[in-house]
């Protein structure tokens, strides 16, 4: 919470944020920081700080432009998933780019463009 301030404690390893809108989840003492694989929760959209979806792991669930830098996590986005029904985009300081469920690993189609969310807009 020093990072981003405003948050609330909700479990050992969570910090919820605009009354759980955006949480952030991370990693307990021994577990594994990257997954491999994505466990985001149906519903939301996720995105870690760490190539193969490793943690911490921030998840918004709200519709329309949100700005990762209200939470701390301005160009901080390593790998995505989308765990929507709907399309999300994000936007560095000058261009869009739809997101798609990726893993920099396998150089993805967002290539240049790993690190540098500003904002995530979920069309709803």
């Amino acid at each position: 919470m020093k990072i981003a301030p405003g948050g609330k404690q909700t479990s050992l390893n969570e910090v919820s944020y605009d009354n759980g809108k955006f949480v952030v989840t991370y990693a307990l003492p021994g577990q594994q920081l990257a997954l491999g694989v994505a466990d985001c929760p149906s519903g939301w959209f996720c995105f870690y700080e760490n190539i193969n979806f490793g943690y911490p792991r921030g998840k918004l669930s709200d519709c329309g432009q949100q700005y990762l830098g209200d939470y701390g996590w301005n160009n901080r986005v390593s790998s995505v998933d989308n765990s929507t029904t709907t399309p999300i985009n994000y936007q560095d300081i000058s261009h869009f780019y739809l997101f798609t469920n990726y893993n920099p690993g396998a150089k993805p189609s967002l290539g240049d463009a790993n690190d540098k969310a500003a904002f995530v807009y979920r069309y709803c």
